[in-house]
């Protein structure tokens, strides 16, 4: 009864290991994208030249994410009565700061490296899940979502950068006006760029 068990147990496993091979194996481009971003980020840790960093990863950046649709969330109803000017402003804004922040998080190399974790089916789309870790010891998860080919949300940790995004932004509208937060992206982006 025991050899029974174990056999059935094994199978089991196998069967589990070989569904997430084939899942994986089923988001190969996404996790591709994901693979070829964090490769960039452990060439930016490894530079210490600003500028080196923000040229290594703004085509990264804007290949991995759609900053037009996270543009369009994190700003919430104001979205539909800014003009097509201001959209594309918007859009070139956040990327800049999305670069600039990256750049700044990323700056030092210790050894850290990542790991994929897994694939999750969401509507639309699919989560990749990753880990950056440092000598055998997980510093962060990070879960990117897909919707089509590119990402609209990062999770770390379990918080989600989309959803804070959208409330900080929306507070700034409802509070002091659309024109100010523009200001405020721009005042942060220059506070980041100027603490290297």
């Amino acid at each position: 009864m025991q050899i029974t068990y174990s056999l059935v147990f094994f199978w089991i496993f196998c069967s589990l290991a070989g569904s997430a091979r084939a899942s994986d194996n089923q988001y190969r481009v996404e996790i591709q994208k994901v693979d070829e971003f964090h490769q960039a980020l452990l060439q930016v840790m490894q530079s210490a030249n600003a500028t080196e960093r923000e040229k290594l990863l703004s085509p990264r950046v804007k290949t991995l994410y759609d900053v037009s649709s996270i543009s369009r969330i994190s700003v919430g109803r104001a979205w539909r009565s800014l003009t097509e000017g201001q959209k594309d402003d918007f859009v070139e804004l956040l990327t800049e700061l999305i670069v600039a922040t990256y750049s700044d998080r990323f700056r030092d190399f210790d050894e850290q490296y990542f790991e994929l974790l897994g694939t999750e089916p969401i509507n639309k789309g699919v989560i990749i899940k990753t880990a950056i870790n440092k000598r055998n010891e997980q510093l962060a998860t990070l879960n990117y979502y897909f919707r089509g080919d590119q990402v609209f949300n990062v999770v770390a940790n379990g918080i989600s950068d989309l959803s804070l995004r959208r409330a900080e932004y929306g507070s700034i509208i409802k509070e002091q006006g659309y024109d100010q937060l523009v200001n405020q992206i721009k005042n942060k982006t220059s506070e980041i760029k100027a603490s290297d």
